[in-house]
């Protein structure tokens, strides 16, 4: 699934009652640390819970990507 906004949509989601995987406190805790420049709100990250990854090569020059992930549904496939 793609997003133009993930924030919206996951809150839409979560407030439709799809159930997310819950991360860790100290990974939020380490975002700006792990990935300088990176320019999103960490606090809405934490909030929802959402991931981030890849390489900010400045504060203009990023390549990122924002995900989440639901709890099974079905189980393992």
């Amino acid at each position: 699934l793609g997003s133009d906004n993930i924030y919206h949509s996951v809150q839409r989601m979560k407030d439709s009652g799809v159930a997310f995987q819950d991360t860790i406190e100290t990974y939020y805790e380490l975002v700006n640390r792990r990935l300088p420049d990176h320019g999103e709100n960490v606090e809405e990250l934490r909030r929802l819970r959402i991931l981030i990854d890849g390489q900010a090569k400045s504060a203009t020059e990023r390549e990122l990507l924002l995900q989440i992930f639901t709890q099974n549904v079905i189980g393992p496939i």
